[in-house]
């Protein structure tokens, strides 16, 4: 990056809050929510991490239920925005956890066409629904059984938007030194935008200290009144993942799973959403990510789980040392956002009143894993009530049979006020 960061963002710092820009003068407006989850969870027998557990015994703790209430604030008054939370969690063990965090504290100003904006902010680019390749600020994990406010980046960004067309550049994490966590490096990021006919075009640039430049393109397709269509595509310069090292020998005695480079990078998603006259929507995304460990990875870390499982037969003195090495093969499940770079994501809801039914399921070709969520959810004015179960399975080999969970059920209530 540039060395003239700090006296660029004094500077852009200078410019939103000395500049006599027109402030939106809003009343203060206080809002929130309480919000209330039950979650129960059980372990999969099958997993390395369970295992491991069995050869070195409290190597890891794990519980099968979790309380957890926050309560989230909002608050908004001329041109500054605030949004906290206040957490308390409590598991089936006993232990009580209590922790507080701002999700955004930013300020806002404008004079027309032009938006201003720095401090703790979300901001949320890209078409998919399961799958964001080109989501480069806020980078929000897909898929969670339960929805919450995102936390946002340190930022500043100014933009312009007329009837059509906005333009946004932003400056994600300014005075950060380098960091090989993409989410935390400093980096510039960029979006065009331009809606024509049932069409929205988008234009994604981005450069990261450590990982180097990106560009990416999407749209989104209003065909009819009932079927919408979308794709989005990214080229990565460079990206840092967890890989296994070069290291052939089979018990280490350090994690063998270091932050790696790779070059050139794709990701590419293509999806369609179809919605009926009685409110039933049909969804159905197909994503390659490149980020994520390919299948001969993959098959040498199901080599590599059988080696370590069958070693303790003929070195039963070393069982601690294989229990260890058993759980490091649990860090490639967070190698990436997407665990396999295929993946098909389909999914069915209805809206009746005030309940929603749903079901989906994401399946990955390469290995026939699958994860499957059935929920139900009802929305009053104030009160909100979910409830869902989510299986992993698939056949022995595949990645998502060998996950720490075999199933997952929840049930959540919120109240706004």
């Amino acid at each position: 990056m540039p060395d003239f960061k700090h006296h660029a963002l004094a500077s852009l710092l200078t410019v939103l809050f000395c500049t006599p820009f027109v402030v939106m003068a809003e009343e203060p407006d206080f809002s929130g929510q309480v919000r209330g989850l039950v979650n129960s969870t059980t372990s999969n027998s099958a997993s390395q991490l369970a295992i491991a557990n069995q050869l070195a015994p409290g190597l890891t703790s794990s519980h099968a239920q979790l309380a957890v209430m926050e309560t989230e604030l909002r608050a908004n008054a001329k041109g500054i925005n605030a949004v906290a939370t206040v957490q308390g969690q409590m598991n089936d063990g006993g232990r009580t956890q209590a922790t507080a965090w701002l999700n955004e504290l930013y300020g806002s100003m404008g004079d027309g066409a032009w938006q201003f904006s720095a401090g703790k902010k979300t901001i949320a680019w890209d078409v998919g629904y399961g799958f964001r390749p080109n989501d480069v600020v806020a980078q929000e994990k897909r898929r969670s059984l339960i929805s919450n406010t995102v936390i946002g980046k340190a930022l500043a960004s100014v933009e312009y938007f007329n009837a059509t067309t906005s333009v946004s550049a932003v400056w994600v994490n300014p005075g950060h030194a380098a960091s090989t966590d993409v989410a935390d490096e400093q980096a510039l990021a960029a979006r065009v935008y331009h809606h024509t006919g049932g069409v929205d075009l988008h234009g994604f640039a981005r450069y990261g200290q450590k990982n180097g430049g990106s560009v990416g393109a999407a749209a989104s397709w209003v065909a009819t009144d009932e079927m919408e269509v979308h794709a989005s595509l990214r080229y990565m310069q460079r990206n840092t993942g967890l890989r296994m090292n070069a290291d052939s020998s089979l018990l280490q005695r350090n994690t063998p799973w270091k932050n790696s480079t790779q070059n050139n990078v794709v990701q590419a998603m293509l999806g369609a959403n179809y919605t009926t006259e009685s409110q039933h929507s049909f969804f159905l995304e197909a994503w390659w990510d490149g980020t994520a460990l390919s299948g001969r990875e993959w098959q040498d870390w199901n080599t590599r789980n059988q080696a370590l499982q069958a070693s303790v037969n003929y070195l039963p003195q070393m069982r601690q040392v294989i229990g260890y090495n058993l759980a490091w093969q649990n860090q490639a499940l967070s190698a990436s956002g997407n665990i396999r770079r295929k993946n098909v994501f389909a999914r069915w809801s209805w809206q009746e009143n005030n309940w929603q039914p749903s079901l989906d399921i994401l399946w990955t070709p390469e290995d026939n894993g699958r994860i499957i969520t059935a929920a139900v959810g009802w929305q009053g004015d104030r009160i909100s009530i979910n409830a869902g179960l989510r299986l992993y399975g698939g056949p022995t080999k595949a990645v998502l049979a060998q996950l720490p969970d075999s199933r997952m059920a929840y049930l959540s209530a919120s109240w706004a006020f």
